[in-house]
């Protein structure tokens, strides 16, 4: 093959490329959140760094919470008080924020972090009437790139 041909299929490849790779970064915020029995979703889990809204709303029939701590701790196995909640200052996590009282039906809940590169988990950390919303499922990791 000619160094002309080569060129041709070079100048062809690269356009396709880029559009291939251009979906695969991560997201910029604002993130939809939705938190419920017994679970917390993110519109991605893969998130830009730098300043991100998250944008919270309780589907669910319970008042919850939503907690964001960095850590490289699964996020099943963060650790927590004699009670089941997550102990927030506890030893491999480092607490970034949250935002309390996400009251059911709350749909315009609204919590920024400032977020460096690094593994995250977010998680309830309600405790009523001996239900551990933690304990129930409601973690989720996700990735700041």
């Amino acid at each position: 093959m000619n160094g002309t041909v080569r060129r041709g299929l070079a100048i062809i490849a690269i356009p396709s490329l880029l559009v291939a790779c251009s979906g695969s970064g991560p997201t910029a915020g604002p993130i939809s959140t939705t938190v419920k029995e017994w679970s917390i979703t993110l519109s991605s889990t893969n998130i830009k760094a730098g300043d991100v809204t998250f944008d919270i709303k309780n589907d669910g029939d319970n008042d919850h919470e939503f907690v964001v701590v960095r850590t490289d701790l699964a996020g099943d196995a963060l650790p927590v008080t004699d009670t089941g909640e997550v102990d927030e200052a506890g030893a491999g996590i480092e607490a970034i924020g949250e935002l309390e009282d996400i009251l059911v039906g709350t749909t315009d809940g609204e919590l920024t972090l400032t977020l460096t590169p690094g593994k995250y988990v977010a998680f309830c950390n309600v405790n009523a009437d001996d239900n551990v919303h933690y304990q129930k499922g409601m973690h989720l990791e996700f990735t700041v790139n």
